[in-house]
């Protein structure tokens, strides 16, 4: 059996952190081509991206970023690893970089923004197959770099360092024209589930509201008893609205309340059953429609949220305050504004998914309170936090560039096989922490099906005397049976999988998985 070591710590700490992954999606070049920022690198070479053995630094260049041409802010040599960058125009940003370690020793790996750093912060990682294949240099063995992207904000400044020696290097588009990105074939996949005879029109700017915006959070509630929604179900509920969106009107949502609504009850304040109409999902981001009849004055959705809200600017959440039935006016201020994303200091929790965030000055939804991230853990040296860092994200709906038409019983089914696969990920993850505890497993705890007997006959087996060889060969087998488990299922799922909102959970998934299975192959090595 293992005993407790340096290396448990180092696994119990990396495990841990695992549920605070945040993975990338499906990247929409089309989107980010009309929403394009800008930086400036301090002590940056602009260089062309191209291919060429001699005299260039790449050996491979894949399709996207040869059609689009963008140059590169390559810092200079002596940086020694750094780059401090400033955000001049709001928008995507994007850069490329190698997490190769190149040398140990020193105290370098502290100011280091690891993959996981990355993630956490809002990063975006491009992967190799949504840009047609991987960009690789001609030194170092072809090393392959990694793109990430991100929504930043005119005015922000950072100093980074992925790596001992050789800095990030950011993207400049200046010379990219905004038919290039249309150009970009999607990634989405477009095999849909039977859609329903009608489906939800595409975003257009909605009519002025007919009546003043209320200028209170009081006053917002009075207004709209019957366009604020509870959404129950048997298992939970959540909260939506009903707001003049496009051509249309709609019942809105997060397209993880949706994805547990089956059975569900949609139901105003005043008590007033919400016939529901035509479903579609966002493609993007987590967000659900459901037409609804004409009537009424629904709450009108704000366009062009980067012109006409700003950060500071007062808001209030409107929502079912944690599921209780009960409308709480939870009032706060927008921090920060992303392509797809705003982030406000409302301290809305679990319930209050699917409101509308409403901008007090105008009385329009900017957004849709969709999530809130807690960190305990310090993301550079993984020790815990005095306290927990809460940030809160609601998704724009003027933002949404594609909408997929629903059929109900395909959307239910695809999330009960996310489900299963979360829940597998979750188990995974609960073995590794057992087991990092003191190096041994508890009896009983693992009861995923999946996993379960496979453990208990390890178990029964090293309650057998048996000599070290055959103890490690027992470890090792199962080691490597649970590295395997961690692909299987998503293998399994994946062609299955064909909403946009579950394929970016499953490359998530897929992510964390592969944290997973890396930490079991270093286990299997240690145990050699």
């Amino acid at each position: 059996m293992y005993r407790a070591s340096l290396f448990f710590s180092w696994l119990l700490s990396v495990a841990g952190s695992l549920v605070l992954t945040a993975g990338a999606c499906a990247f929409d070049w089309n989107a980010a081509g009309s929403d394009l920022g800008a930086v400036e690198a301090k002590e940056t070479n602009a260089t062309p991206i191209e291919e060429g053995i001699s005299g260039k630094p790449w050996k491979q260049v894949p399709p996207v970023l040869t059609d689009l041409k963008p140059t590169l802010l390559a810092a200079k040599k002596d940086n020694v690893g750094f780059v401090e960058y400033r955000v001049t125009k709001s928008g995507w940003v994007f850069f490329a970089g190698h997490f190769g370690r190149e040398g140990r020793g020193g105290d370098w790996e502290k100011d280091r923004w690891d993959e996981r750093r990355l993630q956490q912060d809002g990063w975006t990682e491009i992967t190799a197959a949504e840009i047609g294949g991987p960009l690789s240099q001609v030194e170092n063995g072809g090393r392959t770099w990694k793109i990430f992207a991100k929504g930043l904000t005119v005015g922000e400044f950072t100093k980074m360092r992925i790596n001992k020696y050789t800095p990030p290097y950011f993207f400049s588009f200046a010379n990219t024209p905004t038919t290039a990105f249309a150009a970009v074939p999607k990634t989405v996949s477009s095999a849909n589930p039977t859609p329903p005879p009608a489906i939800p029109p595409p975003p257009a700017p909605p009519s002025t509201p007919t009546s003043p915006a209320p200028v209170s959070a009081a006053g917002l509630v009075k207004a709209n008893r019957s366009n604020l929604v509870f959404v129950t179900t048997p298992d939970g509920a959540g909260s939506g609205f009903i707001a003049a969106y496009g051509t249309g009107t709609f019942l809105i949502t997060n397209a993880h309340v949706a994805a547990g609504a089956k059975g569900a009850m949609f139901k105003t304040l005043d008590g007033t059953q919400v016939q529901i109409g035509a479903p579609a999902v966002a493609v993007g981001h987590d967000i659900f429609l459901m037409a609804v009849a004409a009537g009424g004055t629904p709450i009108p959705v704000m366009t062009g949220v980067d012109q006409n809200a700003a950060i500071g600017d007062a808001v209030v959440v409107l929502g079912n305050a944690e599921g209780a039935g009960v409308i709480n006016t939870i009032q706060g201020k927008i921090v920060g504004l992303g392509p797809n994303l705003v982030e406000v200091d409302a301290a809305f929790q679990p319930g209050n998914s699917g409101s509308p965030i409403i901008h007090l000055k105008t009385g329009k939804v900017i957004g849709v309170a969709t999530y809130l991230t807690i960190r305990k853990y310090d993301s550079a040296t993984k020790e815990a936090v005095k306290a927990p860092i809460v940030r809160r994200f609601g998704y724009r709906l003027d933002s949404v560039k594609t909408w997929q038409p629903v059929n109900w019983q395909g959307f239910y089914a695809q999330a009960t096989e996310m489900e299963a696969v979360e829940k597998l990920t979750n188990d995974l993850v609960a073995f590794l922490r057992d087991l990092g505890k003191n190096g041994r497993v508890t009896r009983g705890m693992h009861t995923n099906p999946l996993i379960k007997s496979r453990i208990d006959q390890w178990l029964e087996t090293k309650g057998k005397r048996l000599s070290a060889q055959d103890a490690m060969s027992a470890d090792q087998s199962m080691l490597s049976f649970l590295k395997i488990t961690c692909q299987t299922d998503i293998t399994a799922v994946q062609p299955r999988i064909t909403y946009d909102y579950f394929q970016r959970q499953l490359a998530d998934q897929q992510r964390e998985r592969t944290e997973i299975s890396g930490i079991f192959g270093k286990i299997i090595e240690n145990v050699r």
